[in-house]
């Protein structure tokens, strides 16, 4: 077979690993078929013995935890959102098994893939900025076509702002800014990144703004660090949050989100039958307690989550709750109460591991990813849908595999594909 030998084989690996990175966040619905047709690639190499099977920490956890997810399905009653949420936590089990014959992440084909991810973002970002430009001064619709889901209309805000913001770490990866010398391509690299933070404000998430703050005060750290003049960062930074500040006031919408979070913070008690997302997710997390003290410790069932949950808002008068089924909007309190301890076990160890690997190596990547992906999942149960758990297996095994393949010297450990 000529079109399957050794080096194509290796080439359309890579052609596919490039695929599922860009249209992650731009179009996921094409991710599946390609992470199938990655898998069947990576178990041809094996089965010719171009490959040998690999396996990592990370990689392997992930697939313990979904075991632990199928487990669960043994004590649950809610049969059919069990399997669905089997079915959206399939990357966990997916991308481990797709990596497990493919030969190497060498340094090329590393820096492609996240410059694909980061072309699908820039494009995706791009598309919501001239549908809601369209929307607003074509159409005539009002100034909100320009925030919050109505810009953000390919996933999710809050999962978009994950996109943006990673694409912002790979941005400052491959051009740190101390290191360009080319005045334009300096130039480009700031335009790159107040398109990207712009649209981040524009999307209204709150964890996401959280995020996008903790990168800006990280690399103003950095610029103090490592710059002479140390006031220039400071500088910056108070002129883009006075920037940001101007946005957030001449948009009512995002405006009254935010002043929705201080009073919710200050608030003793919050009304059971408030509509606000900040208060209802404050009634959810009373629930979620509620929920892990009267559950087993093995937890209530990959399906049945969500009826503990349920009737918990039903009891409390929790309306809102209750008719929108909300889940925990936490991944690890979601974790606890759906399989118990050993499952919370599992994912702290992911991260553990993942942060232990980054700060080992110094991987401004890996940390980045690991930090941004573990704050959002302390507001969103980032597990139960696929613009979270695709995300996060892909880059997970991606990047652990790359970080594991690096020696202490920084040169690659193995002969490129």
């Amino acid at each position: 077979m000529i079109g399957f030998d050794r080096h194509k084989v290796f080439l359309y690996q890579n052609y596919l690993l490039y695929a599922i990175a860009f249209f992650i966040p731009l179009f996921p619905r094409l991710v599946p078929p390609l992470i199938l047709a990655f898998g069947l690639l990576s178990l041809f190499t094996i089965f010719k013995g171009f490959s040998r099977v690999q396996m990592g920490e990370v990689p392997m956890i992930m697939l313990f935890l979904f075991l632990v997810y199928l487990l669960g399905m043994t004590y649950t009653e809610n049969t059919s959102r069990g399997w669905f949420n089997i079915e959206v936590k399939l990357s966990l089990l997916a991308f481990p098994l797709a990596f497990f014959g493919f030969k190497f992440v060498n340094k090329t084909n590393y820096n492609r893939t996240l410059k694909a991810f980061l072309l699908g973002t820039v494009m995706a970002v791009t598309i919501c900025y001239a549908q809601s430009a369209y929307k607003v001064f074509w159409l005539d619709h009002p100034y909100y076509y320009f925030v919050t889901s109505r810009f953000s209309v390919i996933v999710h805000q809050s999962y978009f702002t994950l996109y943006i913001i990673f694409s912002m770490i790979i941005t400052l990866h491959f051009n740190w800014p101390l290191q360009v010398k080319e005045p334009l391509k300096a130039l480009r690299l700031v335009g790159l990144l107040l398109f990207f933070s712009l649209a981040v404000i524009l999307t209204g998430s709150k964890t996401g703004f959280i995020m996008w703050l903790l990168i800006a005060i990280c690399v103003t750290i950095l610029f103090v660090v490592r710059m002479r003049y140390k006031a220039i960062p400071i500088i910056v930074l108070a002129a883009v949050m006075s920037l940001t500040g101007v946005v957030i006031q001449q948009a009512p919408v995002l405006q009254s989100r935010l002043v929705n979070v201080l009073t919710v913070a200050q608030s003793d008690d919050v009304d059971p039958t408030a509509k606000e997302s900040t208060a209802v997710r404050y009634l959810v997390y009373s629930s979620v307690w509620t929920a892990i003290t009267s559950t087993p410790w093995y937890g209530s069932g990959t399906g049945d989550f969500q009826d503990v949950l349920d009737q918990i808002y039903s009891d409390k008068g929790y309306v809102q709750a209750a008719e929108k089924h909300l889940n925990a909007h936490n991944l690890f309190l979601q974790t606890w109460i759906s399989i118990g301890v050993h499952g919370l076990m599992l994912i702290l160890g992911v991260f553990i591991l993942m942060f232990y690997y980054a700060i080992r190596s110094k991987d401004m990547v890996l940390f980045g990813f690991t930090l941004i992906f573990f704050v959002i999942s302390l507001t969103e149960s980032t597990f139960n849908v696929q613009a979270g758990v695709v995300f996060f297996s892909f880059f997970a095994v991606l990047l652990t595999r790359r970080n594991r393949s690096v020696q202490p010297s920084g040169s690659d450990s193995d002969v490129q594909n």
